[in-house]
This record gives C-alpha cells, structure tokens and sequence, in this order.
C-alpha cells in the first residue's frame, strides 16, 4: 500500500509539473517567453501578444472527409477542435464541419479506441457519424493550445531585413485577425549603437543576423505583460 502511495504522489506531481497552463480562463499569452531564445526568416512574427484561452484541443495531422446519406463530414488537418470546458466530453470545432449542397453544419467530435486503434467521429443525437477509422495516436496532435479570442486586440513584430548595420522590423496590431494600415509601422536598429531592439513596451536582444535570418532573445514583452 505505501509503494502504491508513492506512485500515485509521483503521477500527480507529474500531471501538476506538465501542466502549467490554466485552462479555460482569459489570459494575455507572449510568444516567445521573456528570456527565451528564438530563431525566424525573413517575413516571419518574432514577438505575438494575444489574448485567449487554453483549453484542451484535438488537431488531426492531415484533412480526413466521409460520405454519409449525400452529406459530407469533414476534419482539417492543422485545424485544431476543443473542448469547452474541463466536464467536457466531446471536442468542438471551429468550422463547419458537414456539408450538403449548400448546407453547412457544425457537430462536436469523438476521439476514441485503444492500442493503436482509434477512430474520430462527428456526434449526432449520441452516435458517431461520419467516422474515420483505424488511426494512430501521431495521426493526432494532442495537448493544450491556446486559442485566440475573436475580435480580441493582438500584437506582433516582425522581421523585415537587414541592410548594412540597420536591422527592421513592422510592427503590427491586429483586431479580428486583420491588420489595419493605420496601425501597421516599421522600425529600425542600428546594430552599430547596439543590439536592443525596443517597440511599444516590447524589448529584444539582437543575438545574430543576416537579411534572411535573425537570432533574439526576449527581454521584455509588450506593454501589457511589462
């Protein structure tokens, strides 16, 4: 009994450990995290402020789609399908997921099975339709994702280049996931007056960089998380 014990306090500290997000709650989530290393190209984001929520998610590796009485039920690869709360039993995607003609429609999904057998099934009236089957654990990506809040106010800086000693950078701030032009702006570094990069309360360290490719680290993240 004490043996059994021991293990279980060693799964729960576990579970506690990897898990350091709170789910299901408004958050304000940086990307990279301040003291963090990162690596991007040219036109990629280096530093993203948004505002969200983890939540437990489902994202199928590639596209799966299956036929049933003319409708077509479908699952995005890359699109990820959550849970909307922590009793949550099925995942709820973020699209319209069966289609007939012209119809459209959203059904929640069931991930299940067991040693290597598994399936992924849109819920109607309590059965699985639309089901694909005999797949894998790496078909899916599991685990917590952060998904941004509709309309919520973002912000990014990305990497535009390097000419000579002068580094820049656009710096953007998104409502609705579009960028508006009044609210898009370039900014510049002189590598020869030192390597801090700083922008809107957001603060970088210039570690290495070419025209194609910058290494930074995070010091500082935007205003609202300083």
């Amino acid at each position: 009994m004490k043996k059994l014990a021991v293990l279980l306090s060693i799964f729960l500290t576990a579970q506690a450990v990897s898990s350091t997000n709170t789910l299901y709650e408004q958050v304000t989530f940086n990307k990279p995290s301040v003291g963090a290393s990162a690596e991007v190209y040219l036109g990629d984001r280096m530093l993203t402020q948004q505002v969200g929520e983890w939540k437990e998610c489902i994202t199928p590796i590639r596209t799966y789609s299956k036929k049933f009485m003319g409708w077509t039920g479908i699952y995005k690869g890359g699109e990820p399908a959550c849970k909307t709360s922590l009793k949550e039993k099925y995942y709820q995607p973020t699209y319209a997921n069966a289609s007939y003609g012209g119809e459209e429609r959203t059904s929640k999904l069931r991930w299940k099975g067991k040693k290597g057998k598994y399936s992924l099934c849109q819920m109607d009236s309590g059965v699985g339709i639309y089901c694909i089957k005999k797949l894998k654990e790496e078909d899916i990506e599991f685990g917590e994702t952060f998904i941004y809040k509709p309309n919520s106010f973002q912000q990014s800086v990305e990497y535009a280049g390097k000419s000579g000693n002068i580094l820049k950078f656009n710096y953007s701030e998104f409502s609705g996931g579009f960028a508006r032009q009044a609210f898009t702006r370039e900014f510049q570094v002189d590598l020869s007056e030192g390597s801090i990069a700083a922008y809107k309360g957001a603060i970088i360290e210039i570690l290495e960089a070419t025209n194609v490719q910058i290494k930074y680290k995070v010091i500082r993240n935007f205003s609202s998380d300083s």
